[in-house]
Order: structure tokens, then C-alpha cells, then sequence
């Protein structure tokens, strides 16, 4: 780990911290094949996720779109299952804590738990209620990138 990491403060942070991540994903044995059958556009794709990312964490309003409408297809093609959402949630705060660290890192891990909790909830067929507790993850204790094992969660 770097440890002369910074907080994410820039457009520029938030797209390293997408390419580094994505990256990871895309060779991942359990995310990967997803990505392939999804048949991603890797420049758009990462485009786009900045985009989204820097809405998110920056406040820069170049995101549009609808996350769950973005990945209904993908799902209906390559349904996400638990270990599914668990990795990317892994791989996603590992990149973080490897890159970065301050509040807004901590921002960022935060609405990747929120948004797959959502997503999960919302692509099995689950209502949009918000009420559904939410668990952050504490920050990755050794490198979980190629296959490690779970993260721990702690509520929030």
C-alpha cells in the first residue's frame, strides 16, 4: 500500500481510481466473465463510470443516466448473485484503500455499499424502499485482489 495516499480530490483521482478498479474486475475470476458477456466498451464504459463517480464523490453533475436501467440487461444476460456483489465490493474498497485515504475515500466506500445493496435489492424484483439497513465495509486487511477472502462488514 502507498502510504504517501491523498484523499480523492479531482477528476483526475476519480479516473484513476475507476481505471484501477475496473482493471482489477475485468480479470477477475468472478466478475470477469460478467464484463465479457456484457460485451463491455471498455473507453466508454470507463467514461461513463467517471463520470459517475465524480457526480457522486465531487458533486460534478456530467453523470446521466439511470445506474438500474444500465444494468438490467447485463443481469438478464449474466444474473449477479451474492459472491457477485461481495467481490465487487472487495475488489472496489481495496482499490480505494490502495490508492487513497481521507473522507471522501471513505465517501466513496461508503456509496459502493449503498449502491449495491440498492442494486441487488432492486434487480431481484425488490421495492425501492430505502429502509433496508446498509453495512459499510471496514477498510481491506491484506490484498483481496485475485480470489481473497471476505472483507468484514460492520454496521453503520
Amino acid at each position: 500500500m502507498n502510504d504517501d495516499r491523498a484523499d480523492l480530490r479531482s477528476r483526475d483521482d476519480v479516473a484513476r481510481l475507476v481505471r484501477s478498479f475496473y482493471r482489477d474486475a475485468a480479470m477477475d475470476d468472478r466478475l470477469g466473465p460478467v464484463f465479457a458477456a456484457a460485451g463491455v466498451d471498455w473507453p466508454s464504459h470507463i467514461d461513463r463510470l467517471t463520470d459517475f463517480w465524480c457526480w457522486q464523490l465531487l458533486g460534478e453533475r456530467s453523470y446521466t443516466g439511470n445506474p438500474l436501467s444500465a444494468h438490467q440487461p447485463v443481469h438478464g444476460r449474466t444474473p449477479f448473485t451474492d459472491a457477485h456483489y461481495e467481490r465487487w465490493l472487495e475488489l472496489f474498497t481495496a482499490t480505494v484503500d490502495d490508492h487513497f485515504r481521507g473522507p471522501t475515500a471513505d465517501v466513496a466506500k461508503h456509496r459502493a455499499t449503498k449502491m449495491a445493496t440498492a442494486l441487488r435489492r432492486l434487480l431481484a424484483g425488490g421495492s425501492g424502499d430505502a429502509a433496508t439497513p446498509v453495512s459499510v465495509l471496514a477498510p481491506a486487511t491484506g490484498d483481496v485482489r485475485h480470489g481473497g477472502g471476505r472483507v468484514p462488514t460492520r454496521p453503520t
